[in-house]
Formats: structure tokens, C-alpha cells, sequence
């Protein structure tokens, strides 16, 4: 069984809140859809659950009989089935009640190849770790064990990758990057029975305006130099930043000051968010003195 596949599900009486997990097949039975009205209620009510994946602000709402409310969702991942069990989505100041009788059993076998208690406690020395042989490529969204979600902005070399926290926006130069299964301890790491997810040894903790850091140095100073010989390849070069650049722009999942100062990098360097008329000043060589600065500099190492 996925993470993603259990329905965190929240009963309300009179004030009194309740949380259980559920599978989907548990969780209509529950509501005994055999009751509703129409099988247009029905469809809505699946349709409501379905529209929380991924979004985890999103929970659907049903009003089950008489001071009876219910709230479910398609839980995101660890941290928030985690956050779930530790009663940060309830609403009332009354002690979290779990109520196991509720629970699927799967769901209950999750909890326990995770090493979670009810409480959404991990018990690390439950755990084994298993190093997953990877290749990380930009764009790619990678899961940190710790909890967090991090988009790879850069691949600086094959273990040393510039990341950016989905949820603050905070880059982050995560140096000796691994991909590990974390399983029970004394069973193989199947797909299964792992969490998936990333730990790093050293990490360099940047701000969130990009404008801010000097990714020239970074990239000096933590990655495999890119070998620029002509004008193609410096040109090229140039593109794929302004292609990184364009994909922020229009990441909704960072903040609206991330993506301004982001807008603003770009434009202060290429002055213009508009690919056609990046397109246009590359080809007229508007950008192309950079590469002579740069040819510069190698002869004067050379020397």
C-alpha cells in the first residue's frame, strides 16, 4: 500500500473529533452510500474525495447524520500523515482522539512499516536504510526523508545538487546526495514496504531570492565545470539558464515574491521574460559578450 492511497479521515460529533485511516473501499463503506438519496449524491461524494489528491489544503466535507460531520482527504505524504496523527488538522483545543477500530488494517500495516506510532512518532530504531542506486536530473522532485520536498534546480555534479524547498522557496547546495528505501528492520526494501527519499552530508543553506546568491561561485565551487569552447556552446549554455529562469516564472507551487524576484533575475540579465525575443538577441549576439569575459579570463590563467 502507497502513502497517497490512505484516506485520513476525521469524524466530528458535537464537537468531539475522531481521526481514523481508512482505504478507499473502507471509507465509502463508512458512509454507507447505500443511503444516499441518488447516485448523483454518490458520484459527488467520490468526486469531492478525489479532488483532494495532491492539494493538501483540500478536504472533503460530508455531513453524515444528525451532529455527525466528516472530513477526508487523500493523504500527501509522510509528513503530513504525520502532522495527521498528531492532531494539527483538528480543529477543536479537546485531547486528539485515534480510534484504531476505525482503521483499516492495511492502513495500520503502513503505520508499521514506517515505524510511525499513532501519534505520528517515528521510532528510528525500527528502521533499516537501503542506498538505491540514482541519477538525478534537473527539474526532478525529490522527497528528503526529514519530510520536506525539494524540486532539483541544478545538477552541480552527480552527488552535488542546488535544491529549492517547495514549500519556503530556500535553496539549498545539498553536497553527497543519496536515494535510500527506508524500511522495517530485518525485511528486504521492496516498493511496498519503503519510504523513498533523499539525505544529503553536507548542506551550504541559501536564502530564497535568487537574485541574492551568486550561483556563478556555486557552481565554481560544488560542481563539475562545464566546458565552454566556442560561442555554441557558451550560447547554449545561456539558453538553459534562461530555460530554468522561464520554469520558475511559472512554478505555482513557490510563493509570489519567489517568483517576482525570479522574474527580475532573469530580466536583469537577458532583459526580457519573452522566449521569442531571448531567441532573437542570442542570434543578434546580445548576450555574446559575456563568452569574450570569460575567453578573457581563461587566457589570463594561462599565462
Amino acid at each position: 500500500m502507497k502513502i497517497t492511497e490512505i484516506v485520513l479521515v476525521t469524524e466530528n460529533w458535537k464537537g468531539t473529533e475522531k481521526n481514523s485511516l481508512m482505504t478507499v473501499e473502507d471509507y465509502f463503506k463508512y458512509l454507507d452510500l447505500d443511503k444516499f438519496d441518488s447516485r448523483k449524491d454518490v458520484a459527488e461524494a467520490m468526486l469531492e474525495l478525489g479532488k483532494t489528491l495532491g492539494d493538501e489544503k483540500e478536504w472533503s466535507e460530508h455531513y453524515f447524520v444528525a451532529n455527525v460531520t466528516v472530513f477526508a482527504r487523500f493523504c500527501t505524504d509522510d509528513g503530513q500523515l504525520a502532522r495527521f496523527l498528531g492532531g494539527f488538522y483538528n480543529s477543536t483545543d479537546q485531547q486528539v482522539l485515534f480510534d484504531k477500530s476505525m482503521c483499516s488494517g492495511e492502513c495500520l500495516d503502513k503505520l508499521s512499516e514506517l515505524g510511525m506510532d499513532t501519534r505520528g512518532r517515528v521510532s528510528i530504531g525500527s528502521l533499516s536504510y537501503t542506498r538505491l542506486d540514482a541519477v538525478f536530473e534537473q527539474g526532478q522532485m525529490l522527497h528528503n526523508l526529514n519530510g520536506s520536498d525539494y524540486r532539483v534546480m541544478e545538477k552541480l555534479s552527480d552527488r552535488n545538487l542546488l535544491l529549492m524547498d517547495i514549500k519556503t522557496g530556500n535553496f539549498v547546495v545539498a553536497q553527497g546526495t543519496n536515494l535510500f528505501a527506508r524500511h522495517p528492520r530485518g525485511t528486504e526494501a521492496t516498493e511496498n514496504n519503503s519510504l523513498m527519499g533523499i539525505e544529503w552530508g553536507h548542506g551550504l543553506y541559501l536564502g530564497s531570492t535568487p537574485s541574492t546568491i551568486d550561483f556563478r561561485h556555486i557552481r565554481q565551487e560544488y560542481g563539475t565545470k562545464r566546458i565552454i569552447e566556442d560561442i555554441y556552446q557558451y550560447r547554449e549554455m545561456l539558453q538553459d539558464r534562461f530555460r530554468l529562469y522561464t520554469r520558475l516564472e511559472k512554478d505555482e507551487l513557490l510563493s509570489d515574491e519567489a517568483r517576482e524576484a525570479i522574474m527580475l533575475a532573469n530580466f536583469k540579465e537577458f532583459g526580457t521574460s519573452d522566449l521569442e525575443h531571448f531567441r532573437k538577441g542570442l542570434q543578434e549576439g546580445l548576450y555574446d559578450k559575456g563568452f569574450s569575459e570569460m575567453m578573457e579570463k581563461q587566457k589570463e590563467k594561462l599565462r
